[in-house]
């Protein structure tokens, strides 16, 4: 029992170690060359002539330039949301590929994740009202649960058998009704009236 116990405490401590420093590898700062920073802010900027592509992507003249502008600017040294808000103060709001987190805009980010929060409790609650209404098959146990499950089923049986005569009754109902129309209908054996 004592080696079963120290060898969960080392596995613990090796897994407790692991996970620090795979966070402390993932999490740790990258160094980026000048061309991944150019096309990192590049992607976060639209091409103001181009559709539906980022400066980074964007084959115009204009994206072109707007690059050796991002280029000039990270290497003097200011960050990229700097350059950022420097395309921003030139062309506006519109050239960021996502909105800011600030006023009407930040509906764009609020409503879908209010649908989706909303939709899981709706399937919460559903599915939690379905698990309580659906009925329990058997109930294990005193005899006085297998009294009432037989009970129940002889309940079922005679609603069944009612119902299949009600079913019954209209069949023949229907048949003789159609027997009547057409001479299509009528059985072997019957005459019309």
């Amino acid at each position: 029992m004592k080696q079963k116990h120290s060898l969960f405490l080392v596995l613990a401590a090796v897994a407790l170690v692991a996970a620090i420093w795979s966070f402390l590898w993932l999490a740790g700062p990258k160094q980026q060359t000048l061309d991944q920073r150019v096309q990192q802010v590049g992607a976060q900027l639209k091409c103001p002539v181009c559709q539906n592509e980022s400066v980074a992507d964007s084959p115009s003249t204009l994206a072109q330039q707007m690059r050796f502008i991002i280029r000039q600017q990270l290497q003097e040294g200011k960050s990229e949301q700097e350059v950022i808000q420097y395309f921003v103060k030139s062309y506006g709001g519109q050239i960021i590929w996502s909105p800011p987190w600030q006023g009407f805009t930040l509906l764009i980010w609020l409503v879908p994740i209010g649908l989706l929060l909303g939709g899981v409790l709706l399937l919460f609650f559903v599915l939690r009202e379905w698990r309580r209404s659906a009925p329990t098959k058997e109930r294990s146990g005193t005899k006085q649960g297998q009294k009432a499950n037989s009970g129940v089923a002889a309940e079922n049986n005679k609603a069944e058998q009612s119902q299949d005569a009600e079913l019954e009754r209209y069949r023949v109902l229907l048949e003789e009704e159609l027997a009547a129309d057409d001479v299509l209908f009528t059985r072997p054996g019957t005459e019309v009236p």
